[in-house]
């Protein structure tokens, strides 16, 4: 009887060291943030969103059937997207406000964290959201080779780490939770892409009686580029189709007024399209406004019926 027993309870022991052998475990991936096509110079804020999929296992019977994960990003804030020796700022936040970053216990930040529950079965998986935005008044980011050119910043190593603690009733916290028990690769990106803004000043030439000498008037163009974007601004025909001889129509009809817009003061190269002996404005983009003068001359010639003359110029920026 006594050899019966012995049997017995050595029986049950190993017993419950089998069951407790396939341990708990949680792990993450992670989807890339992507920001897509972004321009620095369009003055405002880029946001995006990716998600991180956590996948919890408990055993079949367990005495932790509850779990927290903590998801730990380290890196200093603002974080910068780079493309060689070129950055942009940019964050990584655990709401949709963009006010909480995303940050390591191991920098004095707040990782992203969940609670999970056992299911009916072993094995539970779940999404958390990241929430990405890029500053905006960074408009002298530049673009490389004057093509879309690529930023990136990579957390590979020990800057991701996945840290969880199953418990019964009393949850442990991030902070306590100082073990790594896994890491995730995790990458965020966006394309810098060649963008320009245009707007003008007219040319006003005033009144005068008689067209006996030649007047003179300025105007302006002004383009803000993204910095290292080349360009080229093309001035029109207006009303007279052609770019080499313009002219002012009456209002009302019945005259016209010749005229020529010009890229320099001098008035030897006509602003236009590179038809007709005229010349285009070229320039590269700094991101910030850059300012083209337009030199407009009303050469003398028979001064027509009195009244309002006008043309209207459309400049078009290519780049």
């Amino acid at each position: 009887m006594r050899r019966l027993l012995m049997m017995l309870a050595l029986c049950l022991t190993l017993g419950f060291a089998a069951r407790g052998a396939h341990a708990e475990a949680c792990t993450a991936t992670a989807t890339p943030v992507s920001f897509g096509n972004v321009s620095p110079i369009a003055g405002t804020t880029f946001t995006t969103t990716s998600t991180i999929s956590v996948t919890c296992t408990w055993s079949a019977i367990t005495l932790t059937p509850d779990v927290l994960v903590c998801l730990n990003l380290g890196g200093t804030s603002p974080r910068a997207l780079t493309n060689g020796t070129n950055s942009m700022n940019y964050d990584l936040y655990r709401d949709a406000g963009h006010t909480q970053i995303w940050g390591s216990i191991y920098s004095n930040g707040t990782p992203i964290s969940l609670t999970m529950a056992k299911p009916s079965g072993t094995s539970l998986s779940t999404t958390v959201t990241v929430y990405g935005q890029i500053a905006s008044a960074q408009p002298t980011v530049p673009t490389v080779n004057n093509a879309s050119t690529v930023y990136t910043q990579s957390f590979g190593g020990n800057t991701t780490s996945i840290n969880y603690g199953f418990y019964t009733l009393i949850a442990p916290t991030c902070a306590t939770l100082t073990a790594t028990q896994g890491t995730f690769a995790f990458s965020s990106t966006a394309t810098v892409i060649n963008n320009c803004n245009i707007s003008a000043t007219n040319v006003a030439f005033g009144s005068a009686g008689v067209l006996s000498s030649a007047l003179r008037a300025n105007g302006s163009i002004t383009a803000q580029c993204t910095n290292g974007d080349a360009f080229k601004i093309a001035l029109n025909s207006g009303s007279s189709g052609n770019v080499a001889a313009r002219t002012m129509a009456r209002s009302g009809g019945g005259g016209s007024v010749s005229y020529q817009l010009y890229l320099d003061s001098g008035y030897s190269s006509a602003w236009g399209d590179g038809t007709g002996s005229t010349a285009t404005a070229a320039g590269t983009g700094s991101g910030t406004q850059q300012v083209f003068t337009v030199y407009g001359r009303v050469p003398s010639q028979t001064t027509p019926a009195p009244g309002s003359y006008s043309d209207t110029i459309t400049a078009t920026i290519y780049f």
